[in-house]
């Protein structure tokens, strides 16, 4: 695929053999880290995360002719040299490289919104998708600021956390979810 500037990317993958990718809390918060040291100066924007143990989602925003591929490179073959050194292991930690999938329907991107904030509960990781502590759900649902996220999404889609309360409870209600996204 050829990134281009100025348009959204939803971005996935999971662990080889649908293996874990992530083995602690501090692995999770460690990737987080990484992407906060990192997204600015490839110019990415993060619209929408989660983590999950064997795999992760991200909807980003390219935000200069630098490909989103760029970042996703130096920020997982940090993290994979990481977890080899930690848990003293070799070899590739990832089934491929991260998948793209370029979005430019604005109804689509906002059901991939919802759909990333819903992957905990469809893999049953939780009852209810708020207790997922590595997604950006609780940011949108409370409009809280991160220094991880772009605001981008919820103040053009979404005019206010309860918009976004109100849709998200739609979205669960119809179980969408459990379908896959297209």
């Amino acid at each position: 695929m050829i990134y281009q500037e100025s348009n959204f990317y939803h971005v996935y993958n999971r662990g080889c053999n649908k293996e874990n990718i992530f083995f602690s809390e501090s692995d999770y918060n460690n990737l987080l880290s990484r992407i906060d040291e990192t997204k600015d100066r490839k110019n990415i924007e993060i619209i929408t995360y989660c983590l999950m143990p064997n795999h992760y989602h991200f909807l980003l925003y390219q935000d200069s002719e630098r490909p989103v591929s760029d970042w996703l490179k130096s920020l997982f073959s940090g993290y994979v040299q990481r977890i080899n050194r930690k848990y003293d292991r070799t070899g590739t930690l990832f089934e491929r490289s991260a998948k793209p999938k370029l979005v430019t329907d604005d109804n689509y991107l906002i059901e991939l919104i919802h759909y990333i904030h819903a992957n905990p509960l469809k893999h049953n990781f939780v009852v209810n998708p708020i207790g997922w502590k590595y997604s950006s759900l609780p940011y949108y649902l409370n409009n809280e600021q991160n220094k991880l996220m772009s605001q981008r999404a919820i103040l053009k889609y979404f005019s206010d956390s309860f918009n976004y309360q109100e849709s998200f409870h739609e979205y669960l209600e119809s179980k969408k979810y459990e379908e896959e996204i297209k």
